[in-house]
């Protein structure tokens, strides 16, 4: 795990020394074992390190054997074993025994199609100096992060946001659009940023820039179709997710420090975590954070799963500390981010970071397999209580509907109704909320979504659901969550359910097994996950009711349901960065509703503004 930054110049202005060290500084807490600036006449390239593999020769750049191929890495290579082995017998050689030296002779062998090859989380910028070209990539499910700001006189890239600001002369303009997307969502969806001038490489993209500037958009090279099968017992599934997980753990694993992993107490963590402990000789180390709010605390079922597997537990109380951390948390996001369970992944990330320096999570099992509200609500909402019914349901249902109109046919499957699942902020409260000469920022679509949904709705009311949510919620949100909170701390985490044969494997899975009825009309998610669990633990624990990573906000922010006076000073007082861009009386409206939510989104987004004074621009 690393941090990377760089700029290449079009014309012919000489790379600035001081400015890609001041680059490489400020990702000091993404590598804090190593740091490299290398200069060329139009290229500089910083490096930090934080060793994990290949401990003594794993410095980078890492080159070829001539060094006309030079690359950066961010990230882990979990089959780089089974690749080096492919490409020695290919005639490659090799001075190191790390992950990064793969990359390079996959270009070498494969070039663009590289990335096709690599199993891991990834972000790299790879140089070829014969080719006259810098080409950028990121890892198929967006793990890992990169950022690039394109201009006709230089091209640059880096890990994360505040990188770029260290570049002389970059225009960072606030796009508005891009903050109502913040507000309607919790985060801002690639490729945009918050900033007009920047761009993330979205998932499962590649990207090449000539030396000369001529430079295109970005290519997909993975994408994960879902095509379920039938014809197979759920004993048969059960079986083999079991293998692809214990196969997926057993390659996250590959380090040559400790290795530990978070625990949450729910379906997902216990799995990783069980099948950790069945793979490893010695006490796996687990992390989990605590509440003092019983109705949010979840750490009594991971001390249950901990002694059920004899791991060496370790758990903090987080006791209210929002304010106080989050310049810090905004300062390392670098863009607005309103996902509020931040807030105790840096906390677990922290704890974590004492005692290892890998953690594997269960990140991913929810959008792979089903298992948000939020796809059984779309479920419900569609009219489609009776999932799981034989294919001959469907068409007399259908003709019942036709017949007696007093039965409403389902509802039809649209990007509207998609969003009323998953969204923040309704339009109307969005468009209310800004100042009229901003309001503008309100209307314009949100083009990715509507380009996935349309690509997803070929396939079931479930499919779709877990189409969308593999293709925004994971990368923008959970994943892009889990990479900051734990870099703060020096700490990798690995998601060895977020991982491309586990995905190729969910993709077949069929839809009984991902969402069936229980007790009446009752819809319950993740089934074949749960099945697997269940020879782990106690069915009591499996069937839980779900709850997620929350955290008493609101609690934490007010006394006898109303803000504590700092709190509404900094959002409501004249002081406030929200009154440059919203009507006073729409955001106060907004924030007394005893919602979490709202609250800890504007709070972010305030506290962005105030360390981001720029300039909006239409």
């Amino acid at each position: 795990m690393c941090g990377i930054a760089g700029y290449l110049t079009f014309d012919g202005t000489p790379v600035d020394q001081g400015v890609v060290a001041a680059m490489a500084r400020s990702l000091a807490h993404r590598g804090p074992d190593g740091e490299s600036v290398t200069l060329f006449p139009q290229l500089g390239l910083a490096h930090r390190r934080l060793t994990i593999i290949d401990l003594a020769t794993g410095d980078q750049p890492m080159a070829n054997e001539d060094g006309q191929v030079q690359v950066i890495f961010n990230g882990e290579i979990y089959n780089f074993r089974e690749l080096r082995s492919d490409l020695e017998r290919a005639g490659h050689r090799f001075h190191s025994q790390s992950d990064t030296e793969v990359i390079v002779h996959a270009w070498e062998q494969w070039g663009a199609a590289c990335v096709e090859h690599l199993r891991g989380m990834f972000a790299f910028a790879l140089v070829d100096w014969r080719r006259q070209l810098l080409f950028l990539a990121r890892d198929p499910l967006g793990i890992k992060p990169l950022y690039y700001l394109s201009t006709p006189r230089r091209f640059a890239f880096a890990s994360e946001l505040r990188a770029l600001r260290c570049l002389p002369g970059a225009a960072f303009d606030i796009d508005l659009a891009a903050i109502d997307q913040y507000l309607f969502l919790k985060y801002i969806p690639a490729p945009r940023t918050a900033y007009q001038q920047v761009l993330k490489l979205p998932p499962g993209h590649r990207l090449t820039v000539p030396f000369s500037g001529e430079t295109g958009p970005p290519q997909q090279y993975w994408r994960l179709a879902l095509q379920p099968q039938s014809g197979r017992s759920a004993d048969d599934w059960v079986e083999e997710l079991d293998s692809v997980v214990r196969e997926s753990v057993r390659a996250h694993l590959v380090a040559d420090v400790p290795v530990g992993a978070f625990l949450s107490g729910g379906i997902d963590s216990s799995l990783v975590v069980g099948t950790m402990a069945e793979l490893v000789d010695r006490p796996v180390a687990t992390f989990t954070i605590g509440f003092e709010e019983s109705d949010y605390d979840e750490s009594g079922p991971a001390a249950f799963v901990a002694g059920q597997v004899g791991s060496e537990h370790h758990r903090e109380v987080v006791r209210p500390q929002a304010m106080a951390i989050l310049p810090e948390l905004v300062d390392h996001y670098g863009e607005p981010f309103g996902d509020s369970s931040a807030l105790p992944t840096f906390y677990v990330s922290r704890l974590a970071q004492q005692h290892v320096k890998v953690a594997l999570s269960g990140d991913g099992g929810d959008e792979l397999f089903s298992g948000y509200d939020s796809h059984r609500r779309w479920l419900r909402w569609l009219g489609f209580a009776d999932v799981a019914r034989p294919a001959w349901f469907w068409p007399l249902r259908r003709l019942a509907g036709a017949l007696l109109p007093g039965l409403h046919p389902p509802r039809r499957r649209d990007l509207t109704g998609w969003l009323r699942m998953v969204t923040v902020m309704r339009p109307q409260m969005r468009r209310a909320l800004w100042r009229p000469e901003h309001r503008w920022a309100s209307e314009e679509p949100l083009e990715i979504f509507e380009r996935e949904f349309a690509r997803g709705r070929t396939g079931s009311a479930v499919d779709l659901a877990r189409h969308m949510d593999i293709t925004t919620y994971l990368p923008f949100d959970i994943l892009t969550k889990v990479d900051v909170a734990s870099m703060i701390h020096s700490l990798e985490v690995r998601t060895p359910l977020a991982d491309v044969r586990v995905a190729e494997f969910a993709a077949r899975v069929p839809e009984e097994l991902l969402i069936a009825r229980r007790d009446g009309d009752e819809l319950e998610g993740k089934v074949l996950v749960k099945r697997a669990l269940a020879r782990r633990y106690p069915r009591s624990f499996v069937d839980r009711p779900k709850r997620g990573f929350a955290v008493p906000v609101r609690r934490w922010l007010s006394s006898n349901g109303a803000l504590l006076p700092e709190v509404e000073a900094r959002l409501l007082g004249p002081k406030s960065a929200l009154l440059e861009y919203f009507e006073p009386t729409v955001l106060r409206q907004l924030l007394v509703r005893e919602i979490d939510t709202p609250l800890w989104l504007l709070l972010f987004l305030e506290e962005w503004l105030r360390q981001n004074r720029c300039a909006p621009t239409h």
